[in-house]
């Protein structure tokens, strides 16, 4: 039985080894040139694990992308209201923490930006923080007890569109204005 749960530790630990592996020669390689020209041999060699041990894993370069992505979006949805935390104040949190975000990934977002008209990119991103968005509008409305006025999704759209497209806009401006400004800024442009 101890031997089980050993060998079984061994392999997760082997697994979660690869996965960093291979994300972060993905990644990588993302600074360096277009996903859509990254190839799975690419990835592999950066890595240094067989494409053979890259297809136990994942089916393509894109399923190794949506996991990553997952990965990003599930540690923003461990940020959590605060106790005596006003909504104002957690939406600032994580506004303030996505930029940060942003900020200390910047060659990526910047090199992935000027290959946006990747559809799987593009959709990806979209994906994941309208994902996240209707996840902490649920979370609001199970918190307040009230439904929203608003479908979740049509708000969820709605922001999503606003976010990327202002982050999109302050990586393309040289992040000039501070991210306490920039926080400020959306705060302003929501209605409380």
């Amino acid at each position: 039985m101890e031997n089980e749960n050993m060998d079984e530790q061994s392999i997760d630990l082997r697994m979660q080894r690869t996965y960093k592996l291979l994300s972060e020669a993905l990644y990588e390689l993302i600074l360096k040139q277009p996903f859509e020209e990254i190839s799975v041999t690419d990835i592999c060699k950066k890595a240094m694990v067989h494409r053979t041990t890259f297809y136990k894993h994942f089916q393509d370069k894109y399923q190794l992308l949506e996991t990553i992505f997952s990965e990003e979006q599930r540690k923003f949805s461990e940020l959590h209201i605060s106790e005596g935390e006003t909504e104002k104040e957690y939406y600032r949190r994580v506004l303030r923490q996505m930029f940060e975000y942003v900020k200390n990934n910047r060659v990526f977002f910047v090199q992935s930006a000027s290959h946006i008209k990747n559809d799987f990119m593009a959709n990806l991103l979209r994906n994941t923080v309208r994902t996240y968005l209707e996840r902490c509008f649920r979370m609001d409305e199970t918190r307040l007890g009230v439904p929203s006025a608003i479908p979740i999704p049509i708000m969820s759209e709605y922001y999503t569109g606003a976010a990327i497209a202002l982050v999109m806009w302050w990586l393309q401006n040289g992040m000039e204005i501070s991210i306490e400004q920039m926080v400020d800024y959306i705060s302003l442009m929501i209605v409380w």
